[in-house]
């Protein structure tokens, strides 16, 4: 039977004293407040009859006592760590990292995770979103980068082994109460005073803009047009669903929105581009549960029709 007066919670709280050097230092690292650290390490000396501290106006200093003590609970702390955190990595959850940008992330991946969730309910997947997610293929390994990626471009971009998600197919879009205010895109007039949503910075024309869209149509915007820049895709389509404006709507991305009626078309044309929406993912070897995720991503986006050829200027909303 041990003879030992501490137990492991307490040694804990002596190597959090110990290592700090200070008794407000370590109570933050360890989650409570400074007296009730000082009470606990009190108690610990009268059980052992000694202090294992030194205390002066920077902090504490460890006693021949406190000495002996640290050298021996530090290692033995950093061996059981190691120990628990074998036997439990087997469990954990495996992880899944996907990378793709803001828009595909928020308005594809963000209303599906439910249903993901209670079709892999042993996997953990990790979306990682940027304005422009890097154009590579994905990594073998959990810690080497993104084992899954879907990016926006053409058969180039996504290399001979992309899969097609969905085609670029876009449309202009409204709330249904702008729409009702007699906003129009119809003639060259209405055009004028229509206020136009559309994302900052897309100097590169590397997705429908309204100037490649409405060329499109044989049109074009005037200058001095009234709208709004914005320097995320998921920001224009809130400011298009709180009746600020015209918007593009990317078809595949917004589907929700216009069959719930929060949105609404604003003109009936959908120009079509041979970009589109494409699923990176690892070939034969992959871990099992990067395949799953990939099968399920492959699922849930059938491709809508086949790519065409590009009528404007095209790319994708990118965030």
């Amino acid at each position: 039977m041990s003879r030992n007066p501490l137990d492991l919670g307490c040694l804990r709280l002596f190597e959090a004293a110990a290592r700090h050097e200070n008794l407000s230092r370590a109570a933050a690292a360890l989650g409570m407040t400074q007296p009730a650290l000082s009470y606990r390490i009190r108690q610990m000396e009268a059980r052992l009859g000694t202090r294992l501290f030194e205390r002066h106006h920077r902090g504490l200093l460890l006693s021949p006592a406190g000495r002996r003590l640290q050298e021996a609970v530090q290692g033995s702390l950093e061996r059981l760590d190691e120990a628990v955190a074998a036997i439990v990595a087997p469990t954990a959850a495996p992880v899944v990292r996907l990378v793709t940008d803001y828009a595909f992330a928020a308005l594809w991946l963000m209303p599906r995770m439910a249903a993901f969730r209670a079709a892999h309910p042993g996997i953990e997947l990790q979306i990682v979103a940027s304005q422009e997610p890097a154009v590579r293929l994905p990594a073998p390994a959990p810690d080497g980068g993104a084992e899954l990626t879907v990016l926006f471009g053409g058969r180039r971009e996504a290399g001979a082994d992309g899969r097609l998600l969905m085609t670029e197919r876009v449309a202009a879009v409204c709330s249904p109460g702008l729409l009702e205010t007699g906003v129009s895109l119809d003639d060259d007039a209405s055009l004028a005073r229509a206020p136009l949503l559309h994302l900052q910075g897309d100097t590169g024309r590397r997705w429908y803009d309204w100037d490649s869209w409405l060329a499109g149509l044989g049109r074009a915007r005037r200058s001095g047009q009234p709208g709004l820049g914005f320097n995320t895709y998921t920001l224009v389509v809130q400011a298009a669903l709180a009746g600020q404006g015209l918007a593009l709507g990317w078809l595949g991305l917004i589907d929700p929105l216009l069959d719930s009626g929060a949105l609404v078309r604003a003109h009936a044309a959908t120009l079509e581009s041979a970009r589109g929406y494409w699923l990176l993912a690892p070939g034969a070897g992959a871990r099992a549960e990067v395949a799953a995720v990939a099968a399920w991503i492959a699922e849930e986006a059938p491709p809508r029709g086949s790519p065409v050829a590009p009528r404007s200027a095209a790319g994708p909303p990118g965030g």
